[in-house]
């Protein structure tokens, strides 16, 4: 469940998007994190990421086991990180992680919706 580059053909279901708003909403905020959404799933991706990054830049610097409860509660393994920061080590740590949470929540909405249709 690792491969997220197959995601890119749901980034376009307003359903799909509004959902993985809705779960990122809802895991951040077990963790007394805001994030919201306006709705618009033409620029979730941005609108989301540029909540999430720097709550996930503190957390690195000032709450490692909140930031650690975040990453279990996700579902993102050390591996799937590891990989990721080996591939994109032009990119800050925060921001690594923060797109991988996005796309984590995208996989979980899409394997649920896959799933209720069965």
């Amino acid at each position: 469940m690792t491969n997220f580059t197959d995601l890119s053909q749901y980034f376009n279901r307003l359903d799909l998007i509004k959902d993985t708003a809705d779960q990122i909403i809802k895991d951040f905020d077990m963790f007394g994190l805001e994030v919201k959404f306006s709705g618009n799933a033409y620029n979730a991706y941005e609108e989301l990421f540029e909540q999430i990054e720097p709550h996930i830049d503190k957390l690195i610097s000032s709450n490692r086991q909140k930031f650690l409860g975040i990453l279990y509660r996700i579902d993102l393994s050390d591996e799937q990180i590891k990989k990721a920061v080996n591939e994109n080590s032009f990119e800050t740590f925060s921001a690594i992680v923060s797109d991988l949470i996005i796309k984590r929540e995208l996989q979980k909405v899409v394997i649920r919706d896959h799933y209720k249709k069965k």
